[in-house]
């Protein structure tokens, strides 16, 4: 599926224009491809929810939606604001940049010890044989395209984040220091010099999305015990995450994180019950449509009884 075809070339600046925000990209694309490379990244994570939403609002008494979702469902996520998890953003974000003349690859990355995230290499942006991270979506912030024509990134320092990259062993390291949110439960953290190694990212990618289905697909499934290793975070929380203006806004499980001016992260407690979390979601997240937060929710508190400590 190497030739598919999610978006038109139009139909991508129509997108980056009325959705992301990213205007002139036509010009642009002939004069500042990389500037135009970072708005877009970055766009992704200042206009669109990265978020458990769609999948978690899911029936419960069907398994067989329980599931990866499509390309189609991708693409109505994307121009509807609803956003999604990594798969489903990065996803979309290849085929905008692949509709914008940009020569695109997917990686997979490697959390935790499992293969959960999917990446995006950006090559020949300013010169030929140059490669960049578009990091659309992986939950922290990422206000840039990054340069990975080196062994090690420059520190950089997003939103409420220090964080950088290097290679190490044939891989892509994301590393956090200051800022840093650890690691889920029951996750020993693996930490290199003071930083924490976030994924392990294949420095090799494809242009090919279904080669990724097989482990998305198992990824996807909801498993009633959540105890079961296999079970992901995105089962077991109720979570979202946007920056705009490039400042964090994050609602997990019963906390609502707001980044104050200083760049700092303040928690406050949602303890008004299922309305207060629902008027979060409304207040903060106005593109989730509030019967998919309502079932979600519900779903999270059925979910909370295998999955708490």
């Amino acid at each position: 599926m190497s030739d598919y075809c999610m978006f038109t070339k139009k139909e991508a600046l129509q997108f980056a224009r009325d959705r992301l925000g990213v205007v002139k990209l036509d010009q642009r694309l002939a004069t500042d491809r990389r500037g135009a490379l970072d708005d877009i990244t970055t766009a992704f994570q200042t206009r669109l929810p990265f978020n458990n939403l769609s999948l978690m609002s899911a029936a419960r008494d069907d398994r067989r939606v329980w599931r990866r979702p499509t390309l189609e469902e991708i693409k109505q996520d994307i121009l509807s604001g609803i956003g999604g998890l990594c798969f489903s953003l990065n996803v979309a974000n290849f085929f905008i940049l692949k509709a914008l003349g940009f020569n695109v690859l997917l990686a997979s990355a490697t959390i935790a010890g499992r293969e959960t995230h999917v990446t995006v290499y950006a090559q020949n942006v300013e010169r030929a044989g140059d490669t960049y991270l578009a990091e659309a979506s992986v939950g922290y912030p990422t206000f840039r395209a990054i340069c990975l024509d080196c062994e090690e990134s420059p520190v950089y320092r997003d939103s409420f984040l220090e964080y950088k990259y290097m290679k190490r062993d044939g891989k892509l390291l994301r590393l956090h220091r200051h800022g840093d949110l650890g690691c889920w439960r029951n996750v020993e953290p693996v930490l290199i010099d003071g930083w924490r190694v976030v994924y392990t990212a294949q420095l090799h990618g494809t242009a090919n999305v279904e080669e990724f289905y097989p482990k998305f697909d198992k990824l996807y499934v909801y498993r009633l015990q959540a105890k079961d290793p296999l079970i992901t975070q995105f089962h077991a929380v109720f979570r979202l995450v946007q920056s705009p203006g490039n400042r964090a806004v994050m609602i997990s499980n019963r906390k609502l994180i707001l980044e104050n001016e200083n760049g700092s992260l303040e928690t406050i407690p949602l303890d008004g019950g299922d309305e207060e979390i629902l008027a979060a979601v409304r207040r903060y997240f106005p593109g989730i449509p509030a019967e998919m937060a309502r079932r979600a929710l519900g779903n999270w508190r059925c979910t909370e009884r295998y999955t708490s400590p």
